[in-house]
């Protein structure tokens, strides 16, 4: 279908103009063509257009199906208007139009999202109670939402409860579970899950891994996180980018600067390719451990070979220079970020002001301070530290 087709490339616009011909030529639209826009409409974030055009359906004389609802449903689950998905859920039930597990899943989700765990499981006891059986992507849902949460016991109450109604568990079932022990700190527990996972199944993948790894970063444990690298890498899973970045910033905060830099240059020989994030965390790993230097020239790197850099990758080096006492070198930096097309923002402007201001620089720093709040940004509290603790005050 044409209008499909318009909609599928973001033209919308073109596919009302056509929707609208078709009155015009005698042709009329049925359900599918309004089910089609009114999902157009949702996912461009025009929901009010959206509701407007069932309103239009229904006076053609079109009964919306389930598929009209669940898109409906959807779009205001997105936007955060869950009184309103609720509203149009018992709407559809008052039409008469059964709500399929799909529309469940939808609210299910759309009501983790917004922090709402008891009307979640409602929804769930009403679901079955309805004759509706929860799918793996139910459950999924509803165990995510619990290890966001910080209940991992329900979650796991939640696994065996699914596995006891016939639903096998998927990898991201158990991705979601070893998350969830790694950002609790139970890492013996999620490398258990892991080991469940390589020897019964289902098989682990690139996310399994870089979890774990992250977990084991986070925990101070550099060497099993490399132990790990090389276990995925046996296993025939490649590393991606979020792997080396992870280990990267890994090495930096525990000081490994030799080896995060050898990680770069394993990544520039064999892929995948370093992103800005990679050379950001080295950067920064390398301002901290006060081998500026180093610093500089993986700058000059990336502006002569790529990734292009942004904004943190300057504020990183200008905060790094400022806390070396080489403020005249970070100000030149701001002149070529600037030149660059680049805006500074409040971490940047912050970085110079503190930096000018514990040199002794203290007319330089309030020029700064002026500049910053000229631009729109309100002082931050590093700010405010520097101008209550220092020997001296700002304005003063």
């Amino acid at each position: 279908m044409v209008i499909d087709g318009l909609c599928k490339e973001g033209g919308v616009t073109r596919a009302f103009g056509l929707y609208k011909q078709m009155y015009s030529l005698g042709v009329w639209p049925n359900t599918v063509t309004y089910n089609t826009l009114i999902n157009a409409l949702c996912k461009k974030g025009t929901l009010h257009k959206a509701k407007e055009l069932l309103h239009t359906m229904i006076s053609k004389g079109h009964e919306p199906d389930v598929v009209t609802y669940n898109t409906l449903i959807n779009g205001l689950c997105k936007s955060g208007e869950m009184e309103k998905a609720n509203e149009l859920l018992h709407t559809m039930l008052s039409k008469g139009q059964e709500p399929n597990v799909v529309t469940y899943n939808t609210l299910i989700d759309g009501l983790c999202k917004s922090g709402e765990m008891e009307k979640a499981n409602e929804l769930l006891h009403t679901m079955i109670s309805k004759g509706h059986e929860p799918n793996i992507m139910t459950y999924n849902t509803l165990i995510n939402a619990l290890c966001e949460k910080g209940t991992l016991h329900k979650a796991k109450e939640l696994l065996h409860t699914m596995i006891s109604k016939g639903h096998e568990p998927d990898v991201v079932t158990y991705n979601t579970l070893i998350n969830g022990l790694c950002k609790s700190g139970e890492m013996e527990k999620a490398k258990e899950l892991l080991h469940t996972l390589i020897s019964k199944g289902p098989e682990p993948n690139v996310v399994t891994y870089n979890t774990l790894i992250d977990g084991l970063c986070k925990s101070g444990e550099i060497e099993k996180a490399k132990e790990l690298l090389h276990t995925m890498i046996s296993k025939g899973h490649e590393p991606d980018v979020v792997t080396y970045n992870t280990l990267i910033d890994g090495l930096c905060k525990s000081g490994e600067m030799e080896k995060a830099n050898e990680l770069l240059h394993t990544m520039i020989s064999k892929g995948p390719e370093p992103n800005v994030a990679t050379y950001n965390t080295l950067i920064d790993g390398l301002c901290k451990s006060g081998e500026i230097e180093k610093a500089k020239e993986l700058l000059h790197t990336m502006i002569s070979k790529g990734p292009e850099t942004d904004v943190v990758t300057y504020n990183i080096l200008i905060d790094g220079l400022c806390r070396s006492g080489e403020i005249h070198e970070a100000n030149e930096l701001l002149h070529a970020m600037i030149s660059k097309g680049y805006e500074p923002d409040v971490v940047t402007y912050t970085s110079l002001i503190v930096g000018l201001y514990n040199s002794g620089e203290i007319e330089k720093a309030k020029v700064m301070l002026d500049i910053l709040i000229s631009k729109g940004h309100e002082p931050d509290v590093e700010i405010y530290n520097t101008l209550i603790d220092g020997p001296c005050k700002i304005g003063t």
